[in-house]
Parts: structure tokens; sequence; C-alpha cells
């Protein structure tokens, strides 16, 4: 059982310098912790700068990170009106879970609301509405607008062997054929993808073209563009049912959340392999090839 989960929403606003006191009228410091937690103190600068990193070696535009995100929030208001993304989410309503011997705890929903089955975020985001959106650094490309969307999730799957699965009757989503993991400069991280799924191709021995899908984490816009540039990517297959910017990305859930989202649309779409990958904040790129059985 493979689970991860994630509320960004819940990340507290931090005093660090409390515990050994404060002197009479000096600053009482706050800091976002999801803030300090997204910059690298070995390169010295967050997330979002890494991006305006990629953005200036790969000369993108704000026009096309802008067009990028606004794509991404149409694709996946598409594939919510479609039914798709309800196939693989499961409805949240408020209940409470009991247990002998321990105090019960539950889940409860704010005001009149009785369910939760869509992604919240995902609306018609028009190119020329995100664009007026001010840029987190004077003079880049990168805005509230463009980037990964901050959201509460939980995902899951059940990952066992092929033998089990026969004997048991069970029909897999897909089969998970390889995986790898690079190491990347930490101050340009969002490029992780691309040698991470370079290296799963060398490793089984797929050209780029054999890959039917790709889902790659759109932590920012411009690190996703990077991506695509540096691998010569058919965006076409890229993110086809809409991406971070517009579904979220909550952080220890995106994993699972993408490989589900990518087998399930290998089945729709009728092909054999798709790759899940993602950068990693302080250097890192993984990615995943799977492969649907009923196209092989």
């Amino acid at each position: 059982l493979v689970v991860g989960t994630e509320s960004m929403t819940r990340n507290p606003i931090a005093a660090f310098d409390h515990r050994t006191g404060f002197k009479l009228g000096s600053p009482v410091g706050f800091k976002d912790f999801m803030w300090e937690a997204l910059k690298d103190p070995a390169a010295g600068i967050n997330m979002i700068q890494t991006a305006e990193n990629l953005a200036k070696k790969y000369n993108i535009t704000r026009e096309e990170v802008d067009q990028f995100a606004s794509d991404s929030f149409a694709k996946a208001v598409a594939a919510q009106a479609a039914g798709f993304h309800a196939g693989e989410i499961v409805p949240v309503v408020t209940e409470k879970f009991e247990l002998e011997g321990y105090i019960p705890r539950g889940i409860k929903l704010q005001g009149k609301v009785i369910e939760v089955n869509a992604d919240t975020h995902p609306r018609i985001s028009p190119a020329d509405v995100l664009g007026k959106l001010r840029p987190v650094y004077e003079g880049g490309v990168q805005t509230g607008g463009n980037s990964s969307a901050l959201v509460d999730a939980a995902a899951a799957c059940v990952v066992t062997s092929g033998s089990y699965a026969k004997a048991n009757g069970k029909k897999p989503l897909a089969r998970v054929v390889a995986a790898a993991a690079v190491g990347v400069p930490p101050e340009i991280m969002g490029i992780g993808p691309a040698p991470a799924i370079r290296l799963l191709l060398e490793r089984t021995g797929l050209k780029l073209s054999d890959i039917g899908r790709f889902e790659i984490n759109e932590a920012q816009g411009a690190q996703t563009l990077a991506v695509a540039k540096e691998l010569g990517l058919d965006v076409s297959k890229l993110n086809v049912n809409g991406g971070a910017i517009a579904l979220g990305h909550p952080l220890a859930a995106t994993g699972v959340r993408l490989t589900i989202t990518l087998a399930r649309e290998l089945q729709r779409s009728g092909l054999r392999y798709g790759i899940s990958s993602a950068c990693v904040g302080g250097g890192q790129g993984i990615a995943l090839l799977i492969e649907n059985q009923e196209a092989a």
C-alpha cells in the first residue's frame, strides 16, 4: 500500500527565535514555515527562483508560461466536465473514525458543505488574465497564476506482483516497468525530470517516441516548459488532463497522483507506455515507466 498525504493550507506560521526568549520591545518575528521549507540552503535560493533560472537558461518568456498555465487550467476543466477525474477521486464527507481504546478522530467539512467530490482549484484562466498578475520577482516570469496551486490532498495505490494479481483474479491498472532517479544542480532543480527520463529510456531501450503519455509535475510553468524543451517533447502528450498548476501540488501525494492519472489515461486512450516524473527540491529528478498491458 503506497500512500501520501499533504495539507499545504495548514502549514504553520512559525516563530523560530522564541525558544530562548527576547528582550522587551524587540521585534517578535514570525515566518511562513512553508516558504522556509521551499528555500534551498545550499544554493541560497527558493524554488520559484530555480524556475526563473531555467526561464533564463532556455529563453522562456512570460507569455509562454502564462499560455502554458492557461492550457493546464483548460485541460483540467475539460477533464472534470468529461468525468475523467471523478474516476480517481474518493468523495470526502464529514465522518468519525472510532477504535476501542483510542480517542475518536474524524473529518469535519466547513460550513454547510456535505461532500467534496472534485478538485476545487481548476477554473478557466485566459492567458491575457494571467498576464495581468504581478511576477513574484521583478522582471521574472513566475506568478501566483502560473505556479502550482497550494492544496490539500491524499493519494493511495496498491502495488503487487504480477503472479499474485493473476492468482487472485486482480486486474491491475498498469504494470510498473522501470524507475530512475538522478541528481542535478540545486539551482536548476526543476530540470530533473529531463535526465531522469533519459536514463529511464536508456535502461529500457525505448525511444521518446515510444511513450504515449507523460505526466510531469508542473511545479512552476517555466520549469515544466524547460523540461519539454530540453527533451524535445511533444507537448500534446504532456499532462493531457491538466497538471499541478490547475490541480495543485500536494507534495507528498503528488507522485502517486501523477502515476494513477497516467495509468488511467493510458487505458482511456488505448496507449501502451507512459512516464510519470517530477523534480525534487535540493536537486533531483525521478521518473517511472508504466505499461498498459491491454495495449501490449
